[in-house]
């Protein structure tokens, strides 16, 4: 499996749980996510812009585009909140991995690239936390200097998680695997699941 296989997943994602459960679930993401979890192969004319409840991902908006600015995809996220106020929406920016791809680990590209999410992040998270929502940051991996994340280095494996919201329990010695965020994300939003939880994370 790479990154050139276009097929569903044959996992069952927080937006399949959530959406088994009746509540509602939608993505600004890359259009992989879309691939994974609504329709394989991504139709950019039928997939771009998703609205449809029988998707895992009712509400989408999908780009393809590694250089898609990151400032616009969270202004998709948020325009998606606003429209259909979402029980789970997940935000996914490209602009960091791109850089990270075209110069490296150890670069100011790449670190200013981290920079501007961080800023872009700011405008809205509080907003996010004022309407209830719960927000985890985190990354599937991290980037070498030789410009890549295939191997077992620790510093394309190890990836940082950040937490807002008062569902949270703010322990330092929590250690969640990513094998739990889907677990707990589930657990967040109160809906049956079969996967692993880090409950050191929550309250």
């Amino acid at each position: 499996v790479h990154n050139h296989v276009s097929r569903l997943s044959n996992q069952r994602s927080i937006f399949h749980y959530a959406r088994a459960a009746g509540l509602t679930t939608a993505a600004a993401a890359y259009h992989w996510v879309s691939e994974l979890y609504n329709r394989s192969p991504f139709i950019a004319a039928r997939d771009r812009h998703t609205d449809d409840q029988a998707l895992a991902i009712q509400h989408g908006h999908f780009y393809w585009s590694d250089h898609y600015p990151d400032a616009h995809l969270f202004a998709d996220a948020e325009s998606l909140r606003l429209k259909h106020a979402p029980n789970f929406l997940l935000v996914h920016p490209m602009n960091i991995d791109d850089a990270g791809h075209k110069h490296g680990l150890d670069t100011a590209q790449y670190r200013n690239s981290a920079r501007t999410a961080d800023i872009i992040l700011a405008d809205y998270l509080q907003g996010w936390l004022d309407a209830g929502y719960q927000v985890l940051v985190t990354a599937d991996h991290g980037m070498n200097n030789d410009r890549s994340h295939n191997g077992l280095l620790p510093e394309e494996r190890e990836v940082p998680l950040f937490v807002f919201g008062d569902a949270f329990s703010l322990d330092p010695k929590a250690q969640p695997k990513q094998t739990d965020i889907c677990g707990t994300v589930c657990a967040l939003l109160g809906v049956a699941h079969e996967k692993s939880v880090c409950q050191e994370l929550l309250k």
